[in-house]
């Protein structure tokens, strides 16, 4: 919920794919319509690295930051 408040829409929607929905980067590379310019690597590689990158420092900052609870009927609050 926090990272679809913070990532542009395109972002999240690739975040979504990955992380919440379990789709292989091909997947995700292939429904985004990345492709790539060097022979033998799969469609959108870099583009998925780098998200995956700034994913990971976005959900550090968000740690690092702000106080996240999960309470027990299951409700985050942060």
């Amino acid at each position: 919920l926090r990272m679809k408040e913070i990532l542009p829409e395109k972002k999240y929607k690739v975040y979504k794919m990955l992380y919440i929905d379990n789709l292989s980067e091909k997947e995700v590379a292939l429904e985004m319509g990345y492709k790539t310019s060097e022979a033998g690597r799969t469609a959108g590689y870099k583009q998925i690295r780098n998200l995956k990158k700034l994913f990971k420092q976005t959900v550090q900052q968000l740690l690092a930051n702000e106080d996240i609870i999960i309470t027990t009927s299951g409700k985050t609050t942060y």
